[in-house]
């Protein structure tokens, strides 16, 4: 099967549309500046600012909408086969931008805008989005900084395995305190133009914006005389179950990844021409994302690399849909054949794409095959992980996080597995304890003396990794967000198993709370319980 992209749509702050991204890409101008429109104390950090003043609706869906509008448009799709699509959307930080908002009302005990805490759900942003373009389906993928990259993934196994024909995957962030000062609360902001792999590289900027391309069978784009941009070669998700925010020394993640994309590509590291690198400038993810080439290439390799985040900023969750377009222009521009696209997110979630010029069969795909469910285990008494986890390490987790690992080792245990291949999360609001203690402590101390520890475990794939460290589990992890995401879990894990990538496969359910937050969901009519199940699927 040759997998094509027959559709983009884009906006960062290079640009609104393909025209201007391209035209700016390709000049090479920087446009991180002092924010000029989101409201931050911090106007020594340069960002990648949209110049599209912000309105009541979340800023994600604002920058969503118009990248898929203009993907949309530009495949040549009908309106009836653009109704058929589903939708895979990378996003994290969801409506957080509306929450910073009136959370501090909500603490005063002003719920006149409560309504709109539905927003701060990453899955609301998808189904607005889905709604507002009335397409067939929508799912979220939630994995941090490779979000994107792996809503790409997941939207090109739903083709492998006969699912659909087509679908469109993508994703958006906005700026926001939240993740603008969590950042930099690590430590790892810088006040310059962020400098990927230069030695006296001093940190990241972030950015905002959003991308979306349309992957398409090939017989159906030819049928139908759709403009093909390129093709998607191969891909592959690997983690580095080393440290919530720190990658490996060895960059094992990022040399699994690379690796198993050029294999599923049929290629050997001689093929590629050029790597879109996650290039983040800071010390950690830079001196380990080359490492991990290095290991794959050798020192001595002539590939040509580089990061466009001084040009945008780091988009975050949209970074890996963005720079997939950058890519495919850089390719056109360039010559290239093969090129490799980086995104690499908290916890070590690490993604490779293989982009091609000309149509390339993806290898490794089997069908048919005896799928097998085990018994669903629940976990919710603080006796059960008491003998699993040590001490120090469970006092570092939420409750909720302990009681999930419980579950994860029964279910395990069940299936006579002490690793699994591949881990999928699903959750509905993510690690919510950590995101209201961030929120509490905007609201108390203005944008001072934030927690580094609640900022990097406030992610929706904290729970996915932690599993993954626990269990020494390097291979495929992903995290779903849905009001009703096991399904979707489930679909994904099949998926995994019908494509070779894995035999076993831990999916858990995954939903915490706290009394503050339940409190808030329930003035505000939302039903929410807290869920902790996990099963393993195998063959």
């Amino acid at each position: 099967m040759q997998i094509a992209i027959t559709g983009i749509g884009i906006i960062s702050a290079l640009g609104v549309g393909a025209i201007d991204n391209r035209k700016n890409l390709l000049s090479g101008k920087s446009f991180v500046k002092a924010p000029q429109i989101l409201p931050t104390i911090h106007k020594e950090w340069p960002v990648g600012e949209v110049s599209i003043s912000n309105t009541e609706i979340s800023r994600n869906v604002l920058l969503g909408g118009i990248a898929l509008k203009e993907c949309l448009t530009d495949s040549g799709l009908n309106a009836e086969q653009i109704m058929a699509l589903h939708l895979v959307n990378g996003t994290t930080v969801g409506g957080m931008d509306i929450i910073e908002k009136h959370y501090g009302d909500w603490s005063k005990g002003d719920f006149s805008n409560i309504a709109c805490i539905e927003q701060l759900e990453a899955d609301w942003t998808t189904k607005t989005l889905a709604s507002k373009f009335s397409l067939s389906d929508h799912t979220t993928i939630s994995t941090a900084c490779s979000s994107a990259l792996n809503a790409i993934i997941y939207g090109a196994d739903l083709i492998r395995v006969g699912f659909t024909k087509r679908v469109v995957v993508g994703g958006t962030e906005a700026l926001t305190k939240f993740h603008l000062n969590g950042f930099a609360s690590l430590g790892i902001v810088s006040e310059n133009i962020c400098r990927p792999f230069a030695a006296d590289r001093d940190g990241i900027n972030l950015g905002e914006g959003a991308a979306y391309l349309v992957l398409e069978d090939e017989s159906e784009a030819k049928a139908r005389g759709a403009h093909i941009y390129g093709y998607l070669a191969g891909y592959a998700n690997c983690c580095d179950a080393y440290h919530q925010t720190a990658s490996s020394p060895d960059g094992d993640g990022a040399y699994n990844a690379m690796c198993q994309a050029m294999s599923m590509a049929g290629l050997t590291s001689g093929d590629i021409d050029y790597i879109n690198a996650h290039g983040t400038a800071t010390q950690n993810n830079d001196a380990s994302e080359l490492r991990a080439i290095e290991r794959l290439f050798g020192e001595n390799h002539t590939v040509k690399i580089e990061s466009t985040k001084p040009l945008t900023g780091h988009t975050t969750s949209a970074s890996g849909s963005i720079e997939t377009i950058f890519t495919l222009w850089k390719m056109e521009e360039n010559g290239y054949n093969y090129a490799i696209c980086n995104a690499f997110g908290f916890g070590g979630n690490d993604s490779s794409i293989i982009l091609a010029k000309e149509a390339v069969s993806l290898c490794g795909t089997s069908y048919n095959l005896n799928i097998k469910h085990s018994q669903s285990f629940n976990c919710n008494s603080s006796s059960d992980y008491k003998n699993i986890i040590p001490p120090m390490q469970a006092r570092r987790m939420t409750p909720s996080l302990c009681h999930l690992i419980a579950s994860a080792h029964s279910a395990l245990q069940q299936s006579g597995i002490d690793k699994p291949d591949a881990i999928v999360v699903s959750t509905q609001w993510g690690c919510i304890v950590q995101t209201v203690s961030l929120l509490d402590q905007l609201t108390e101390n203005g944008e001072n003396s934030l927690s580094p520890t609640a900022f990097m475990n406030s992610t929706h794939n904290t729970a996915a990794c932690t599993l993954a460290r626990t269990f020494g589990c390097k291979g495929f992890n992903t995290t779903i967000v849905d009001d009703n995401p096991t399904e979707k879990a489930v679909l994904q894990a099949e998926m995994l198993i019908k494509t070779g990538v894995a035999k076993s496969v831990l999916v858990c359910a995954f939903n915490e709370s706290d009394a503050k937050w339940q409190s808030l969901l329930n003035t505000a009519g939302i039903k929410s319980e807290t869920v902790i199940e996990s099963k393993v699927i195998t063959i």
